[in-house]
């Protein structure tokens, strides 16, 4: 892809499953000396020597030599005859063995327990600093059946395998050891599970102007591992079985807006011709202003929050909002989308915001339960809305008098994300014509003979309900 121009279209977050292991381990390994007891070996390694001798070049009282050499006895370490000759024994001649510097070390046992965190699909290593959340505004990711039951024995394999690295990646130390990958693995007493956990990456799709296509990248190491793009693939072409371009086409028909309809082809659409068109008209002075991506990457939200607030500026004024959520799958599926959905909706001074979140009828409490668990605090200030509204797939900004953003979310076969775009206009019969169709919508029937605006999504309990 050098040289190629990528246009921004969403981000998502993708929830990697993760378990935490307790590994209860034995390791050998070769241990440095204490330094009065290591340099009175490697003066006998030149050649035997008294008492003396010794005190002479370590600096060392006669009280301090004979306490020093009745501790190396002890551990079969020197010998002394009969002469009062100092000497290595053949066990002590084995510190030596292999030794470039010429430096004495001892083969020790560590015993360790330590807890790592593996993820569920190619059991990579989970880093300290790697980010865990809760699996919330994500697409989850999900492991084999096999390997979910059997996680023990793929973690054995996993720490089996790579020890060495993962001691080093989690700065976990040895007494007396300098060079980690001098230990080796005695014993593997015991391996238990621990905590779930979910590891967060984003993943980024990017319209690739000269090759009319939709790629994705991620900066993080996850992306690259061949199981885990395996599942990602998996449950990314998964979404969409059928396409809704005529749903877009007759909404963007009732708008009467010519220059999306020109994008279209027989096929589909022509991408690039759309980024063109966007590229135009940021360039122009129109109140109409058209765009790639989902309204909250970042040039597209700049755009929409500098005009709310110019408005707003200073505190004098207020405005009311209303936002219609779209019927897709990847709407706020990402920590960067909620946090600027919900700092504008809750946290914006002097704007009244309501946020309508489509479902599938009055009785849909699955949808429902999931609005809930994905709106964190938004959820009290957000209103259920029959599912369709042009077709179902467009998000829907609207400040009176001041803006009204619609972005489309356009699904095709094969693809695996929508492809979101739109425009922003600050034209006030643009914006009012806007409003009276979504006004029209919630006052209209659904096939149910219900109002398509069935109230807040969380109700409020007052003292008649009791």
């Amino acid at each position: 892809m050098k040289n190629h121009t990528l246009i921004p279209l969403m981000t998502i977050d993708i929830a990697l499953p993760v378990q935490a292991f307790r590994f209860e381990y034995t390791l050998v390994g070769r241990s440095d000396l204490p330094f009065i007891r290591e340099f009175i070996l490697r003066l006998l390694k030149v050649g035997n020597m008294s008492a003396t001798q010794l005190a002479k070049f370590l600096g060392l009282s006669e009280k301090e030599i004979s306490i020093a050499v009745s501790q190396l006895v002890s551990l079969n370490e020197i010998s002394v005859d009969n002469e009062g000759n100092i000497q290595l024994t053949a066990e002590a001649h084995k510190y030596f063995d292999g030794l470039s510097d010429n430096r004495p070390k001892i083969t020790k046992l560590f015993e360790g327990t330590s807890t790592f965190k593996f993820d569920l699909l190619s059991f990579g290593l989970i880093r300290s600093d790697d980010k865990i959340s809760p699996p919330l505004n994500a697409i989850r990711l999900s492991p084999e059946t096999e390997k979910l039951s059997n996680s023990i024995n793929y973690a054995k394999s996993a720490f089996l395998r790579n020890y060495i690295d993962i001691f080093e990646e989690e700065s976990i130390s040895f007494d007396g050891v300098n060079d980690i990958r001098k230990v080796e693995l005695y014993k593997l007493s015991d391996v238990r599970k621990n905590k779930d956990y979910a590891a967060r990456f984003a993943l980024t799709f990017s319209l690739d102007t000269e090759r009319n296509s939709i790629e994705r990248h991620s900066d993080s190491r996850f992306f690259e591992a061949d199981e885990i793009q395996k599942n990602l693939n998996e449950v990314l072409l998964s979404s969409f079985n059928s396409s809704n371009i005529q749903d877009i086409v007759s909404a963007l028909d009732t708008l009467d807006e010519t220059q999306l309809l020109d994008c279209f082809t027989p096929d589909g659409i022509d991408l690039t011709a759309l980024a063109i068109l966007a590229v135009k008209q940021s360039a122009s002075s129109s109140v109409r202003s058209y765009f790639l991506g989902s309204p909250t990457n970042s040039a597209n939200w700049n755009q929409l929050t500098t005009l709310i607030k110019k408005h707003l500026k200073g505190g004098k004024s207020t405005a009311t909002c209303t936002w219609l959520a779209p019927s897709d799958r990847f709407w706020l599926m990402s920590n960067q989308s909620f946090i600027r959905t919900s700092e504008l909706i809750n946290a914006t001074k002097g704007l009244e915001a309501q946020l309508y979140v489509p479902v599938a009828g009055s009785k849909d409490k699955h949808q429902e339960l999931l609005w809930k668990k994905s709106l964190g605090s938004m959820k009290d200030k957000s209103i259920k809305v029959s599912e369709g509204f042009m077709g179902g797939s467009v998000e829907v900004i609207l400040v009176p008098g001041i803006v009204s953003m619609l972005c489309f979310y356009l699904q095709k076969p094969g693809e695996s994300v929508s492809i979101p775009f739109g425009f922003v206009t600050t034209d006030e019969s643009d914006i009012d014509c806007i409003h009276q169709k979504f006004e029209s919508y919630l006052r209209s029937y659904d096939s149910h003979m219900e109002k398509r605006d069935y109230g807040p999504l969380v109700r409020r309990f007052s003292q008649e309900d009791n």
